[in-house]
């Protein structure tokens, strides 16, 4: 069984209020979206909000504090005992499960996997970026018009309860 938390309906108003600022930034910055993801307007705006909720949830689980942080497209997502955390978040499905890890990581980031299942919010593990050509695939899915991407299967990433001893 995997770890989780349920979060109270005003911290998903509140996480929900600072995706929906993120996103708007990124359409008034005119900014790329999704890594030439094809999705539209409205899985662009789900997905941001359900994003940052993830980052809040994992906050709370890890007892971290959550800044709420808007135009930070290239730092972390959240920082943990003092180290750097990169979110990555996939709505709560039957679909293969998977942490994605992008060409431009910075190896002594931590990627942490959370599942979307609102209100309740799932944590498959983590890995250090540092060790993602150890344990990850190098693919675009079959998808040319993609960039490639490290995929790290979650048999592959550690516990969240490990993460207080690295």
């Amino acid at each position: 069984m995997k770890e989780s938390i349920t979060l109270d309906w005003p911290e998903i108003l509140s996480g929900a209020s600072t995706g929906m600022i993120r996103e708007i930034e990124t359409l008034r910055q005119n900014m790329k979206w999704g890594h030439g993801q094809n999705a539209n307007t409205y899985q662009k705006w789900g997905q941001t909000i359900s994003g940052c909720i993830c980052e809040m949830a994992l906050a709370k689980k890890m007892d971290s504090y959550f800044n709420h942080s808007v135009n930070n497209f290239f730092g972390k997502d959240i920082t943990i005992n003092k180290k750097p955390v990169q979110v990555k978040s996939q709505l709560y499905s039957k679909y293969e499960k998977f942490l994605t890890i992008r060409q431009k990581y910075k190896p002594e980031d931590y990627y942490f996997l959370v599942i979307d299942n609102m209100p309740t919010f799932y944590f498959y593990g983590y890995i250090q970026a540092k060790d993602c050509q150890k344990y990850g695939i190098w693919t675009n899915q079959n998808q040319p018009d993609r960039p490639y991407f490290w995929k790290i299967p979650i048999d592959k990433l550690k516990p969240i309860s490990n993460f207080k001893y690295e």
